[in-house]
């Protein structure tokens, strides 16, 4: 006989809360985690107000921000 497996508990990280980093601790380790200069999260950072983020957050803010056109 084989076993099923289900879904109903997919991934139990994903419901635990995500760590978040100050700004300048990002700035300090940007090329480390996520391959870009700290000028790159400097653009980022510079029309948020908040103060503290996750990684997966600043990955996606960086995505749209090389995306973005320059005016």
């Amino acid at each position: 006989m084989g076993r099923t497996r289900t879904n109903a508990s997919a991934d139990p990280e994903s419901s635990l809360p995500q760590a978040q980093y100050a700004q300048e601790e990002l700035l300090l380790h940007a090329e480390e985690l996520f391959g870009v200069k700290p000028e790159v999260l400097y653009g980022v950072f510079n029309s948020r107000t908040e103060q503290s983020f996750t990684i997966e957050e600043v990955h996606t803010q960086i995505q749209q921000f090389m995306k973005a056109k320059v005016e």
